[in-house]
């Protein structure tokens, strides 16, 4: 990115141009050579400050840590454009990023098509799912690509926490902001920021969650658990006809009243979660996830599996719970992307 480059689509070296063109032609006929000197004075002040104003964005935009904004909408009717905007503003009360979505375009030729993502299909086509994860992904190495990993994105996802797995291992597990919808005010409200990996080192204490592991070697020559991921409100049924052929299980349940504050510690969560999850990967070949959750909670746990286990997420479906996706599936999907 060059400043020279820039320079003719800055506002105030616009109006320079304006006032050297069109200004000084004007003040000279009416004033003579004193308006014309003042005027081209006047052009140089405004020229000047274009490129200051141009070196302060190349600062910006060339060297620091640059947020993108990314909306990922599933079977939701919320629009995206509105979303998206939200999260700008958000972004933008740091007033260095003020500008910021006519400045990706301007600098990486980053519109915002290219950073919402919205599928209305059915989610149990996997085939049509799957080739919709291989856009955002193409998309997303592109803007790796534009801008290089100076990248943090804030992730605005929607509706199916189960989904959100998948979602969150296309993301890798720094420099990243969640936001979580907020059913009470209609807009998206910042959650997590993760700048490290720290959250996927071991703990020895669960302080969000009650593990529940009684049911985890019930039948110990089967090698399939079910994970049950209990956060929100509505609770897991677990007399489900399509949970009753699992023997092995492990409950997650969450310590709260079913909800999480947006000011709680949100990483701790998915640590936690995580941590369950990362120590019977070598003890069970299949791992089956139900729950019950916030989406930001799915991303960020997909963001610490990465997509590379063999884990079958379901979601709750006509009231019944249904296989998903393979988690597995979908990394194999990305190698073309």
């Amino acid at each position: 990115m060059k400043i020279i480059q820039n320079i003719t689509s800055n506002p105030f070296a616009q109006v320079s141009l304006l006032i050297a063109t069109f200004g000084g032609l004007l003040a000279d006929s009416i004033y003579g050579k004193e308006g014309f000197a003042d005027t081209t004075i006047l052009a140089t002040i405004f020229m000047l400050y274009a490129f200051y104003d141009e070196w302060k964005t190349h600062r910006i935009y060339g060297h620091d840590i640059l947020p993108v904004p990314i909306v990922i909408s599933v079977d939701d009717d919320k629009s995206t454009e509105i979303i998206f905007n939200s999260i700008v503003e958000e972004i933008e009360k740091d007033k260095k990023y003020k500008g910021l979505k006519n400045n990706l375009e301007k600098y990486f030729n980053i519109s915002s098509d290219m950073l919402t993502f919205k599928y209305n299909g059915d989610i149990y086509e996997e085939a049509r799912l799957i080739s919709f994860f291989q856009i955002i992904k193409y998309q997303l190495n592109e803007i790796n690509k534009r801008i290089g990993h100076r990248v943090q994105f804030h992730i605005a996802y929607l509706r199916r926490p189960g989904v959100g797995f998948v979602v969150g291992g296309m993301f890798r597990t720094d420099g990243i902001v969640v936001y979580q919808n907020n059913d009470h005010t209609g807009g998206f409200d910042k959650v997590a920021t993760v700048n490290t990996r720290q959250y996927k080192e071991k703990i020895e204490n669960y302080e969000k969650f009650d593990i529940d592991r009684s049911e985890a070697h019930k039948e110990k020559s089967d090698d399939n658990l079910l994970i049950l991921l209990q956060i929100s409100s509505h609770n897991i049924s677990e007399s489900s006809e399509s949970l009753k052929k699992f023997s092995n299980k492990i409950r997650i349940t969450s310590k709260g009243n079913g909800t999480i504050g947006f000011d709680e510690d949100w990483v701790r969560y998915a640590q936690e979660i995580y941590n369950v999850i990362n120590g019977c990967k070598e003890e069970y070949k299949n791992i089956t996830i139900v729950h019950s959750m916030p989406e930001a909670i799915a991303v960020m746990v997909g963001m610490a599996l990465e997509n590379y286990w063999n884990i079958d997420i379901y979601q709750y479906h006509a009231s019944q719970y249904k296989k998903l996706i393979n988690l597995q599936s979908v990394v194999y999907s990305f190698k073309n992307c």
